[in-house]
């Protein structure tokens, strides 16, 4: 059985693999529709604010309309009493007692409502703080993306520019080496040229009977020859 449970935990597994490629690929387009959410959430929060501050301010006015019905009912029930109406100062009393009732409800109500404000600004505060924090990230990100993707086409043309540099020197290799080729060539037939025309000069120099300088094996012998034999003396050279 662990096996199967292992094999199902496989196959798990690799369906959650396009997924995860897909959000690793497309993080920057879900971090600003993050971004965008978050902004929409602080836009409805500072109407909620606003709701909740107006909403406060009513319930000011309403409590300040109350204390000022209360002191003006305590006064007439000080003059009711001072005019010895005992069943009408006690009907002001049982309404402002009413009205302290009410009063007390309201300044409790007003109190909830500005810890709330104070609460939901701080929050407003932090969220917006941290808002821009993120939009800063988001603008690096995009920078670091760029600069990615030029850095891969820099490669790119690099790798195509040495491509390009490789095969130019090769077709300058093969260029010079055509190039020596034919003088190598070239320079065998003019040294070919030349001792046909020497061969033709000597031919005609031995045909006309005239020495051209070179040395046969018939002058060297001769040479040895003269050497071995006693030199004449001549008329005037003395008997030894």
């Amino acid at each position: 059985m662990s096996i199967w449970r292992k094999l199902e935990t496989l196959f798990r597994a690799s369906a959650h693999e396009p997924v995860a490629k897909l959000v690793e690929a497309n993080d920057i387009r879900i971090f600003e529709q993050e971004l965008r959410d978050a902004e929409h959430a602080i836009s409805r929060s500072k109407r909620e604010l606003a709701c909740l501050m107006a909403e406060k301010n009513r319930l000011k006015q309403d409590n300040e309309a109350l204390r000022s019905a209360i002191s003006k009912r305590e006064q007439q029930a000080s003059q009711a009493l001072e005019k010895h109406e005992e069943s009408l100062a006690l009907e002001l009393a049982n309404l402002i007692a009413e009205d302290e009732t009410l009063l007390q409800r309201q300044q409790q109500q007003y109190a909830r409502l500005q810890q709330q404000e104070t609460q939901l600004r701080r929050q407003l505060r932090d969220s917006s703080r941290a808002l821009k924090h993120f939009h800063s990230e988001m603008r690096l990100a995009k920078a670091n993306r760029h600069a990615e993707q030029v850095t891969r086409q820099l490669r790119g043309h690099a790798r195509g520019l040495h491509s390009h540099m490789e095969e130019l020197n090769i077709s300058a290799n093969r260029i010079r080496a055509r190039q020596n080729e034919a003088e190598e060539i070239d320079a065998a037939l003019t040294e070919l040229d030349q001792e046909q025309q020497n061969g033709d000069l000597d031919a005609r120099l031995k045909a006309a009977g005239i020495d051209n300088g070179t040395c046969d094996g018939e002058k060297v012998l001769a040479r040895i020859r003269a050497a071995r034999l006693p030199s004449i003396p001549t008329e005037n050279t003395p008997p030894q």
